[in-house]
């Protein structure tokens, strides 16, 4: 082991699909001087022991037979011996499990969105900082190399942000999917706007909200419309295509607006493996952020950009002839999925924290993920997208 290298040890709550795609991530070799490792240590599952073995084994989890299989997720928060448990359960869910672990000391990395709603978020925050421990939301996104390239290296140059399209729609739902799937089952959180929308909103709040901004600084970005057309064929009115617009306000005049789009159904085909649907090309960029100096393109995937297409039209950078020039910035990922990065940053935060208490906990991310749920909120409640009361108690 490099000196001062912190190895940060894993519980998972639920074998889940994004888990099967997250702990492979999070486990890929590393250089022997990185500062930060990760292993898999404890796992919960409802499924016998050779199932969960068997799927350590066909994710290729190293060290397989040395991790702790739990058939009770209380019994593991409770009993184990980790630095961080991951929750990927469906998000109705996340409140009971982070409140749980939240509760017996544990930090916590739970799966996007956090939680039906900013009520339970902030109680959750609230836990996290008076039990000394660390919460955060895995929107992995915002870690990656590109995001941060564009909200600490252009956004500062381009300009004020006056107009944002962020749109993440693929085929997620084809005719041949089971109406039983998570997706199509309003008990289990469906519905594009939390499944995607948390995405294509936190692009908006990136593009409107990235540059820190002072204590008196009386801006504010709220959801002025929002509308959604359900699943065609399915029981529950799951939504679908949807679309919010967010206006941003200071001192009651408007400075920019962001239009967010959504779908579940479209454009594309549903016939590739998922994954695959994630990574095709698709006709339009993703991301469009126009400035008053530049505007800044992100082509699909928006939950995983490795470029950003800046096209540059203030005086500095006009051509001889007076027309914009363009900068292509490829940021690509290290390796794997880039699912990692966002562990990473929990890690070094429980790796500081481990020489004692630090008085209170703290939560990443809190003013970011509690912006873009609270859009969910009003979003949901003006398109009149409604899931049962006790899927949003407190």
């Amino acid at each position: 082991m490099a000196q001062g290298q912190f190895t940060c040890r894993w519980a998972a709550l639920s074998l889940s699909n994004i888990a099967s795609v997250f702990l492979p991530d999070l486990l890929l070799p590393r250089e022997s001087s990185a500062s930060i490792k990760h292993e898999l240590v404890s796992v919960s599952t409802t499924g016998g022991a050779s199932r969960a073995a068997d799927w350590l084994t066909q994710h290729k989890i190293p060290d397989a037979e040395s991790v702790t299989i739990y058939h009770s997720w209380e019994e593991m928060l409770e009993k184990g011996d980790f630095d961080v448990v991951y929750i990927s359960t469906p998000h109705p869910l996340h409140y009971a499990h982070v409140q749980k672990a939240l509760r017996c000391k544990r930090n916590v990395l739970v799966e996007k969105p956090a939680t039906m709603n900013r009520a339970q978020f902030s109680q959750l925050c609230q836990l996290a900082k008076e039990g000394d421990v660390v919460l955060m939301e895995a929107m992995w996104t915002r870690y990656l190399p590109a995001t941060l390239y564009f909200q600490h290296e252009l956004l500062p140059r381009i300009g004020d942000v006056k107009r944002v399209y962020a749109e993440f729609s693929f085929p997620i739902v084809s005719p041949d999917l089971s109406h039983e799937s998570r997706f199509l089952d309003k008990a289990a959180g469906a519905g594009s706007l939390l499944d995607q929308g948390v995405y294509a909103l936190t692009w908006a709040d990136l593009a409107l909200n990235g540059l820190p901004s002072s204590s008196q600084d009386r801006t504010q970005t709220e959801v002025v419309h929002a509308h959604s057309m359900p699943v065609p064929g399915v029981l529950g009115e799951v939504d679908d295509i949807n679309t919010v617009i967010l206006a941003k306000v200071k001192n009651k005049q408007q400075e920019a607006v962001a239009i967010v789009t959504t779908s579940m159904t479209l454009p594309g085909s549903s016939k590739p493996a998922f994954y695959q649907r994630l990574q095709a090309t698709k006709a339009a960029p993703a991301v469009r952020i126009e400035a008053t100096k530049a505007s800044v393109s992100i082509p699909f995937p928006p939950i995983r950009p490795q470029e950003l297409l800046v096209q540059w039209y203030d005086e500095e950078h006009l051509d001889e002839n007076g027309m914009e020039t363009e900068e292509v910035v490829k940021m690509p990922v290290e390796r794997g999925w880039g699912i990692w990065y966002q562990a990473d940053v929990i890690a070094e935060r429980v790796a500081r924290r481990k020489g004692g208490s630090q008085g209170m906990g703290e939560v990443i991310g809190e003013e970011e993920s509690g912006r873009v749920i609270g859009w969910m909120d009003r979003a949901r409640e003006m398109a009149g997208i409604v899931y049962d009361a006790a899927l949003e108690e407190v």
